[in-house]
Parts: C-alpha cells; sequence; structure tokens
C-alpha cells in the first residue's frame, strides 16, 4: 500500500505539471535537502534552512528570521568553492548565504517557478536548474553567465552533472539533454523512456546513466546522446544511481535494489529491501547505503553482502548524505513525518545525534 501511495503521489504531481503546461503540479510539500561541510549539515527543511553543528548536533543558525510557510526549502543545499551556500526556494528565488553565520549575500530572482533540484557548482558557476524548463548558468556572484537561460521541454527537477565540456540533465518530458558550458548551446537530445525526475551520473568511458520514471536504466555516450544500454527495473525509479567505478546503483518504487557492472567482466546483483526507495543511493568507501519509505537505512556491502537494516522514525525520501568529522564518518538522514529532522549515524549503523528544531 505504502508503494502504491507513493506512486500516485508522483503520478500526480508529474501529470499536473505535464498536463498544465507549466510546473504548476508539484504541491508546497516535499522531502529535505542535505549536505554538510566540515563543520556543520545543512538542511532545507520547509520553512528554514539550519545549520547543525556535526559535533554536537545543535542549531548554529537558520535561515530566514521568519518563516514563511508558502515558500518553504527543499533543494539541496549547494557550498560553493568561495565559500558561499547555495540554497533554493518555492518562492522561485536562489540564494547565497554565509554558511558560518546564515547571512544573505545575494539572491536571483529571475527565475518564473520553482527550485526543486539543487545546483550544480563548479569553480566558476553555477548551474540551477528549474521547474520554468530553464537551466540557469550564474557566476559566482550570482549574474547571468550565459546570453539568456537554457530552455528544455519540460520541467527540470533533478540536478545537473558536468564533464567540463557539457552539463547533463533530464526533464519530466522525458528528454536528456548535454548542453555546452561556454555558450549554453544545445550539443545533443535523446528521448527515454520515461520522465527523469532524478540526476544522472556520470561514469567512465564517457558514459552518462539515467534513471527513468518509466524503470528503466538508462546508459547513454556523452559524446553524442546514443543509447548504449537499457536495463529494466521492477518498477518507477524516482531519484537517480550513484556509482563507485565498479558498479552503478540504483533503487526502485518496489524495494528493490540493484548494482549494474560498469564493464561487462562484473556481475550484477540484487537485494529487495522494505518499502520504496526514492532517494538516490550513497557510496562511502566500500559500503552502500540506501534509506526506504518504511523508515529503513539499509548498510551494505558493494558486492551486495551482509546488508544491514537500522530503523529510523519516519520513512525515508531525502537521499543520506556523508560528513566527515575528526571523530569519525557521519551519514546524515533527513525524516520525513518523523520526530527529528536530522538524524547522524555512524558507519556502524549506531545513532550519534538528532536534531529537532526548536519552536
Amino acid at each position: 500500500m505504502k508503494t502504491k501511495y507513493i506512486f500516485l503521489i508522483g503520478v500526480l504531481l508529474i501529470l499536473g505539471t505535464v498536463l498544465s503546461g507549466c510546473a504548476s503540479g508539484l504541491t508546497a510539500s516535499s522531502w529535505p535537502g542535505v549536505t554538510a561541510d566540515a563543520n556543520n549539515a545543512y538542511i532545507a527543511g520547509g520553512p528554514y534552512v539550519y545549520a547543525v553543528n556535526l559535533q554536537t548536533g545543535a542549531e548554529a543558525w537558520r535561515y530566514p528570521a521568519k518563516a514563511a510557510t508558502s515558500t518553504p526549502f527543499y533543494a539541496t543545499p549547494v557550498l560553493t568553492p568561495d565559500g558561499q551556500l547555495i540554497v533554493s526556494s518555492f518562492d522561485h528565488k536562489l540564494y547565497s548565504l554565509d554558511p558560518k553565520t546564515g547571512a544573505e549575500k545575494w539572491r536571483f530572482e529571475q527565475a518564473k517557478d520553482r527550485w526543486i533540484g539543487g545546483a550544480l557548482v563548479t569553480n566558476d558557476t553555477i548551474y540551477a536548474p528549474n521547474a520554468d524548463y530553464n537551466l540557469y548558468a550564474l557566476t559566482l556572484a550570482g549574474a547571468l553567465k550565459w546570453v539568456s537561460p537554457f530552455q528544455a521541454d519540460q520541467a527540470i527537477w533533478g540536478s545537473p552533472v558536468t564533464d567540463g565540456t557539457n552539463v547533463y540533465f533530464g526533464t519530466l518530458g522525458r528528454h536528456v539533454y548535454a548542453v555546452n558550458v561556454q555558450t549554453g548551446k544545445q550539443a545533443w537530445v535523446q528521448t527515454v523512456t520515461g520522465a527523469v525526475i532524478g540526476s544522472p551520473v556520470l561514469g567512465t568511458n564517457n558514459t552518462l546513466y539515467v534513471g527513468s520514471y518509466g524503470g528503466v536504466l538508462v546508459s547513454l555516450n556523452t559524446n553524442n546522446g546514443e543509447i548504449l544500454k537499457q536495463e529494466k527495473t521492477s518498477s518507477w525509479i524516482w531519484s537517480g544511481p550513484a556509482q563507485d567505478g565498479t558498479n552503478v546503483y540504483v533503487g526502485d518504487a518496489s524495494g528493490m535494489f540493484y548494482a549494474f557492472p560498469m564493464t561487462g567482466s562484473g556481475q550484477p546483483w540484487t537485494q529487495q529491501l522494505n518499502g520504496a526507495i526514492v532517494g538516490s543511493p550513497l557510496v562511502s568507501g566500500t559500503t552502500i547505503v540506501a534509506g526506504t519509505e518504511t523508515g529503513n537505512i539499509y548498510f551494505m556491502e558493494n558486492t551486495g553482502k551482509n546488508v544491514r537494516p537500522v530503523a529510523v522514525a519516519g520513512k525515508i525520501y531525502a537521499t543520506p548524505a556523508l560528513a566527515t568529522t575528526p571523530a569519525g564518518t557521519l551519514i546524515l538522514v533527513a525524516p520525513t513525518s518523523g520526530n527529528n529532522l536530522l538524524v547522524a549515524l555512524g558507519l556502524n549503523g549506531a545513532t550519534q545525534w538528532s536534531f529537532t528544531p526548536a519552536k
């Protein structure tokens, strides 16, 4: 029933967007996005963006000072090389914050719809996908870099990736695009089976891996968009895959978790997990981490062995995040409808701390 429930929500969201001709089908609710640096975890969790101390789990700051519940933050925050935290909101605005204090540095207000996917940041550019069908390229100061944004066929919900030549992303219109990073012009476009909701991932040998709502993991040639391979899954894929140089990992709505070899010499494997897998997997060395709608975080080896579930109160829709502290590695989990907004786990699955915002 739970898988059917999240499946129905996904269908309604996508149909509302596609049939309306704009990205207004998404309601003002989603799941939090998390990232971290050496000091803090940053979580976009509804009316606020929070900075949480990685050592203590205590709140360092929140933005804005007064919440506006009609324009929440959910897209994953992104850190820049020059010391900014880029956050985006349902209010059509992209914000730059000081990660130390939460003070606003600048805002970009030219988008016409909601920011759902997090931005991609390189050494000198912010690539920000919007539900208004546009991919915006900005300087680190928040100014437009391309003459005009690149307009795709439909809403862009997933974060893009880049190999330095092109930036790659998918749309709800069942297309995958490659756009030249310098000119903002289309290099190629390819049609795939089903809407692309999550982020693609780059592999070796000029290969791009894309998960689709049609229940297919597609391998594309980054040079020309040619479809190299298609791996069928048992249900739809919401978020994008992850890879470790050996395998590509992805989960689907039936709770099936897949490892597809990146070369012909490897062996594929699967694991049936309890609950729909909505977020992308997290790779930490030889450990793979995946969350499910039933509130379980699964730790497993990259061989598919030693699967260890850890129960977390709430539903796990968000992709787990990795943080490195002097005390060790943390897995940051942002449950939905749970008691805590953020939970930090060790690689052994033990809870290190949890964060519940003060009223």
